[in-house]
């Protein structure tokens, strides 16, 4: 059961890291994180709707609903989201210094 939703989490992750990455450039590193966290979550699954609609049998058959993959991709991207910025942040301050407009 559990490797359905991780499959699930892989599919939605490029909608996910695309938006997240395009709001860090624009807005900055921590805004790019809670994106990552929160709202780039819903621009997964409605990617998913628009790309792979026909997929969503495939959970149903499994007994998932939409709203346990939200739940549950919420928990992931949690899970997966705060080492890995935290290693970015790490990485960009080693290279680039603070990055901080004044």
């Amino acid at each position: 059961m559990y490797r359905a939703y991780w499959q699930f989490y892989r599919t939605i992750f490029p909608f996910i890291a695309t938006f997240s990455i395009l709001s860090g450039l624009l807005l900055g590193y921590i805004w790019g994180f809670i994106f990552f966290t929160t709202i780039s979550l819903f621009f997964g699954f409605v990617g998913f709707q628009v790309f792979y609609k026909h997929q969503y049998y495939f959970y149903y058959n499994l007994g998932i609903t939409k709203w346990k993959l939200l739940k549950v991709s919420f928990i992931i991207n949690l899970i997966v989201g705060i080492p890995v910025f935290s290693v970015l942040i790490i990485f960009i301050i080693f290279l680039f210094g603070n990055l901080q407009i004044t």
